[in-house]
């Protein structure tokens, strides 16, 4: 065997281990006899002597003796330290204490205290323990390490063999030979998987945190069964390594590249305080790990603390609970008796809410169509505008046409007067519309006294048509078919506003302003008009309307008409008609129709009202949009449950069902909505302001599921009182009373 120095581990080779096994196996007799105490039986054998048992004779008590018989295989200064750091730990209770020491007797011998019910390893053997008796054991051994590190020694080798139990089961830690005083600067190896992944160094320095390490870990063996990271593939590298050293490094990278052990937090009865703190001992990094035993202890009085409180916080929930149980049928008594009222009266202010909104908005669409036409009317009045259309409109026809067909591509500047006069009258407004954030126009144009179009602000192919069966034309609230003008059609007589129609262009609901254009002797002599799209003018004063509640009610605004409830504009339409094809918009346009059961509540109103209400008020209202959603786009014709019938589309044809879209599920809810008429242009739009029925009801809502809650809580209360009680009162007497389970002695050791 090579020399160490005497702070180094001493190290046996294969060879020195088979030696020393036989000729401590020799004979069962005990090495030799020491005064005062009559040896009983053998206990063990270790690499450098026996252990024995024996009896004191003053007392009586029992000890263990352990004789060193092989002077030649020792390291004499090893084992001289290691008396050394028992002897500063000998107040402690929690650690085997060194009873004698025979350096000059033959052969040397330790006298200690014997603990009778053997180790930890063995009582691990049986399989793990429950939790609360590991915590109980490894708060004995930080109890223990405590005293240890307060004398300045670190065990270095802490490990389930090396925790002796003693005859009440309580744990008292042994075997300093690899232990080092806190001053020391040289390296001890402890035992596989449950030493530190630094300390498997033979440079390292001692470090508490190595004793931390072994807590977590023999603490994960007796709540699992056995010791962090340990695996069949890592046994096999280690038993393959052909040296220390490899085996040291096998060890050290095999902890460092391994996932976290995590089988202690699927055991029963591990809360994650508990989980936690052996995850902090286990830390791979030094720095992350608890700093010594005194932390660990801290840690484990507080879960302690923490669950002797959980019965008391529980019964301090009882109380709370009877008086809710108490109450509770009163509560929902009363709520039962007014929730009706409640829901009527929050109805009807909400429909208050949204009828004042639907005059103020109608209110304003008006006024917004009523300046448009004025700024038709201010243009015409113009003397330079006016005397230069009195002379095109008696102009021949063809040549106004063709004058605005050959000019439309020139500048500006070198339009004919008439063209630019118009022109400019239309930059102008729409200049003031964008300071006044007003939507702008689709259209300006102008027809002659038959309705054929001479100009348009952005030329297009129109020009030259006749247009006189239009409604912005003849102001009879109809559009004509082209073929079939009745004889008598004349120009309108006075300012307009069309009934609403679909553009060509966009596919959405449009309105034509148009004021008749006079000669100096007072006879119309044309049609002036600009368009503008509905859901242009909605969307905006929309916003105007919705600004002083927006942030706390949403409300969507539409426009119907009232005579077929044609829905003309709404949000949906604004924003996904351009991403549909021409056909489906088609399809869904004929069926966004008011369903029946909303068309016999307005019935119903304009009943009370002889037929002319200021508002309309519908506690129950289904949004004409909603229905699209996983429907056809058009409903079976044979189908008046739900829409007003169309069975044909507008060449005649039956329209046939479209494939299924799935859009507009955020219409499909409940809704409550109040309409308003304009009133002043004879027009027969509808302006609905709606609201989701839940958000207006929500507070009655919150009532009911509140009552229903508080109704079940006081049931289960009531059923659940007793149990509680009886439950917490058992769990605590069985924690006063429990033990932990017996162990058995190891065998030899029944008694002399």
């Amino acid at each position: 065997m090579t020399s160490q120095n005497p702070g180094d581990t001493q190290v046996q080779n294969e060879d020195d281990h088979e030696r020393s096994r036989r000729l401590s196996l020799q004979g069962n007799r005990p090495p030799a006899e020491i005064e005062g105490y009559t040896v009983v039986r053998r206990l063990g054998t270790g690499a450098y002597g026996t252990v024995w048992l024996a009896r004191e004779d003053r007392t009586g008590r029992m000890v263990a003796i352990k004789y060193y018989p092989h002077r030649r295989g020792l390291n004499w200064s090893m084992l001289h330290r290691e008396v050394e750091k028992l002897a500063a730990v000998y107040t402690s209770r929690n650690i085997v204490r060194l009873l004698d020491v025979g350096w000059t007797a033959e052969p040397p011998y330790f006298v200690m205290e014997f603990v009778e019910n053997g180790s930890l390893g063995s009582y691990l053997a049986a399989g793990p323990l429950s939790v609360d008796e590991a915590v109980r054991i490894t708060r004995e051994v930080c109890s223990a390490l405590i005293d240890a590190h307060g004398a300045g020694v670190l065990h270095c080798d802490l490990k389930p063999d090396n925790v002796l139990l003693d005859g009440q089961l309580h744990a008292r830690i042994c075997d300093f030979g690899q232990a080092r005083m806190s001053h020391e600067q040289s390296p001890a190896l402890g035992t596989l998987y449950y030493m530190a992944p630094e300390q498997a160094d033979m440079q390292a320095l001692p470090d508490s945190r190595w004793d931390v390490y072994a807590v977590g870990a023999m603490m994960y063996h007796m709540i699992t069964g056995q010791p962090p990271f340990r695996s069949d593939v890592m046994q096999k590298q280690l038993e393959a390594a052909e040296s220390l050293s490899d085996r040291l490094e096998i060890y050290r990278s095999a902890i460092q590249t391994s996932p976290v052990p995590s089988l202690h937090r699927s055991v029963r009865g591990v809360d994650s305080r508990l989980a936690d703190i052996i995850d902090e001992c286990l830390a791979v990094e030094p720095q992350k790990r608890l700093p010594n035993a005194q932390a660990v202890r801290d840690l484990l009085d507080a879960r302690d603390r923490h669950r002797s409180r959980r019965p008391l916080l529980l019964l301090g929930v009882v109380g709370p609970v009877l008086l809710m149980a108490a109450m509770v049928p009163i509560f929902v008594t009363a709520l039962e008796n007014n929730l009706a009222m409640t829901e009527e009266g929050l109805t009807q202010r909400a429909l208050e809410s949204d009828a004042l909104s639907a005059r103020l908005q109608a209110a304003a669409l008006e006024d917004e169509l009523l300046d448009r036409l004025e700024e038709l009317e201010l243009v015409l009045a113009d003397e330079e505008v006016g005397s230069a259309l009195e002379d095109v409109l008696n102009r021949p026809t063809d040549d106004v046409i063709a004058e605005m067909k050959a000019s439309h591509i020139l500048p500006l500047e070198d339009r004919p007067r008439w063209i630019q006069l118009l022109d400019m009258a239309q930059q102008r407004c729409t200049e003031a519309n964008t300071r006044r954030n007003r939507s702008p126009d689709t259209s300006w144009f102008l027809t002659d006294r038959d309705g054929i179009q001479l100009w348009r602000q952005k030329y297009e192919s129109t020009v030259g048509e006749c247009f006189n069966w239009r409604d912005y034309f003849h102001g009879r609230n109809e559009e004509f078919d082209p073929e079939q003008v009745p004889q008598d059609i004349q120009p309108i007589q006075d300012r307009h506003v069309s009934l609403a129609f679909r553009s060509n262009a966009t596919d959405r609901y449009m309105v034509a302003l148009s004021v008749p254009v006079r000669d100096s002797e007072g006879e119309v002599i044309g049609v002036f008009a600009r368009t503008a799209h509905l859901g242009e003018l909605q969307a905006r004063l929309g916003q105007r309307m919705q600004g002083s509640d927006a942030d706390s009610v949403r409300r969507i605004i539409a426009l119907a008409d009232s005579r077929d409830w044609q829905l003309l504009d709404h949000p949906w339409l604004t924003e996904s008609l351009l991403e549909l094809p021409d056909q489906t918009i088609d399809e869904i346009f004929h069926q966004l129709r008011l369903d029946t059961g909303t068309i016999r509540q307005i019935e119903s109103a304009m009943a009370q009202h002889n037929g002319q209400p200021e508002d309309i008020r519908l506690p129950v209202y289904t949004d004409p949009v909603g229905r699209l959603s996983g429907m056809p786009a058009i409903s079976d014709p044979a189908d008046t449950s739900d829409a007003l019938p169309d069975p044909q589309n507008a060449s005649g044809n039956s329209v046939k069902p479209a494939e299924p879209w799935n859009g507009t599920d955020e219409y499909q809810r409940p809704w409550i909505a109040a309409m308003s008429p304009i009133t002043n242009m004879q027009s027969p739009w509808m302006v609905i302001v709606q609201e989701e029925r839940a958000t207006a009801l929500q507070p009655i809502d919150d009532m009911a599921r509140r009552a229903t809650r508080h109704a079940w809580m006081a049931v289960l209360a009531a059923l659940t009182l007793m149990a509680i009680i009886w439950s917490v009162v058992w769990r605590a007497f069985n924690r006063s009373h429990s033990t932990v389970r017996p162990v058995a002695p190891p065998p030899g050791l029944s008694g002399p």
